[in-house]
């Protein structure tokens, strides 16, 4: 059997490394075909080092507390390689009346905080008492002005929208994005309620904790090694694919001039891309696609002298509420969370711009976006000289968002694509956007594929 994967970031690599184990174990007779448009295999993810710093380009790592990264990483045999980050990076914080406040980890920390006021505090303790109220679809935003209050919705919530999603709260739904919340909701009737009956779970009311993983030497190395470790895979680079058909149960995939036929296909690439390549295969999938939006992000670390940073950079980074009216959605302190990222007497931050609620990036050249960043962070982390070092990343079309409306897409994909039959959808357009829920839906994915050729 034939199988083509398109996309080669680590949703497309860990399908290939899966279906190769899974299919040898099996004695099944194969060939996987990873088709990836750019010079590279990684997707968003990719690892520059300039001098003393490297800077990842998208995500930072994964959290330990779910399983399918690690077991992708068990499953290659390369977990010695795995890099977890410097316990700095549980004290996280949010910007307020311009200076920068930790975010409380315990009941008692939130009763000290000035991140919130009295008032705010009491509106967020009475949260116990608002009725259960179930409703179909509601913004992220509604949900927290209605359960928390407008204080907790723009100093709490907010934030974390953008350092996820970097969206905006009143147009993503909460069922999408954060399906463990609203499960509180729905099955104890609160956030309050449902955390008290969940007490020594892992599961917290935005999810799961743990600890931030990485790679050494980053994660495209990751990237990199899993392939590596995949049987009977051949990756084929610089080959975007034009289009796909289906003709007499075969998948037809144009590419470079060339055509070629397999017998099932799984798309793991960007859902602006699938909407192209998909046009004659099913228009109505098409047209699913393209209602998926995405957010531009400016990614730039920028590395320092140690005696030029006042700030001793003490946990993870800051996000910033849009109340605050700054220009970035916030900063990681990359040479705390993983010191190896910088050599001895250097720091290194990683400044995030940009957004679903700051598309005004993409107007400015990166020069500017450089500027901006630097002059940004200046004065709040007390830094008294440029920059020796600066590698940035500009992504168009970064993040997906999962707006209202989001859940009917997927199930308009999921059925179209049961309908055209042997057709998988992956990647980070329908489930998650974090390295677990691409992993997670890869594994699903060949799962269902393994169950489907039995």
């Amino acid at each position: 059997m034939k199988i083509a994967i398109i996309g080669g970031g680590i949703s497309g690599v860990s399908a290939a490394f899966w279906l190769s184990k899974k299919l040898t174990e099996s004695n099944k007779d194969f060939k996987v075909i990873l088709f990836e448009k750019s010079s590279k295999l990684g997707g968003a993810i990719d690892t520059v080092t300039n001098g003393d710093f490297t800077v990842e380009a998208g995500p930072n790592g994964f959290l330990d507390s779910k399983p399918y990264t690690l077991k992708l990483v068990e499953d290659a045999g390369i977990q010695n390689k795995l890099y977890k980050s410097n316990d700095l990076a549980r004290k996280r914080f949010i910007m307020r009346y311009g200076r920068l406040i930790r975010l409380p980890e315990k009941p008692p920390q939130f009763f000290k905080t000035d991140l919130l006021t009295f008032k705010g505090k009491l509106r967020v303790v009475a949260e116990y008492f608002i009725p259960q109220k179930i409703l179909e679809d509601e913004t992220v935003a509604d949900f927290a002005r209605r359960r928390l209050g407008e204080e907790a919705c723009d100093y709490l919530i907010s934030p974390m929208v953008s350092g996820i999603f970097a969206g905006d709260p009143e147009k993503m739904s909460l069922r999408a994005c954060f399906p463990v919340i609203y499960d509180l909701e729905v099955n104890y009737g609160g956030l309050f309620k449902g955390m008290l009956k969940k007490r020594g779970k892992k599961s917290g009311p935005a999810g799961p904790g743990g600890v931030l993983t990485s790679y050494s030497g980053g994660l495209i190395n990751l990237i990199n090694d899993v392939i590596d470790k995949s049987l009977n895979v051949e990756v084929r680079l610089n080959s975007p694919v034009d289009k796909i058909i289906k003709n007499n149960d075969k998948f037809e995939v144009f590419y470079r001039d060339e055509k070629e036929s397999f017998d099932y296909l799984i798309m793991t690439c960007p859902s602006y891309e699938a909407s192209k390549m998909t046009k004659y295969l099913n228009e109505n999938l098409s047209k699913e696609f393209a209602n998926i939006p995405y957010a531009p992000v400016f990614v730039v670390g920028l590395g320092f002298d140690e005696k030029d940073v006042e700030d001793k950079l003490d946990g993870f980074g800051y996000l910033i509420p849009a109340k605050e009216n700054r220009k970035i959605l916030g900063a990681l302190f990359t040479s705390s969370i993983f010191p190896e990222r910088a050599k001895n007497g250097k720091k290194l931050v990683r400044v995030i711009m940009g957004g679903d609620r700051n598309r005004w990036i993409l107007d400015k050249s990166d020069e500017e976006l450089l500027n901006i960043a630097f002059n940004e962070i200046k004065d709040t982390l007390k830094i008294n000289n440029k920059p020796k070092s600066k590698i940035f990343f500009r992504w168009e079309k970064a993040i997906p968002q999962y707006y209202i409306g989001h859940l009917k897409t997927v199930k308009n994909i999921e059925d179209i694509s049961d309908a055209i039959g042997n057709f998988y959808v992956g990647g980070n357009i329908l489930y998650g956007v974090g390295i677990n829920d691409c992993t997670k839906r890869s594994y699903d994915i060949v799962e269902k594929f393994m169950q489907n050729i039995k």
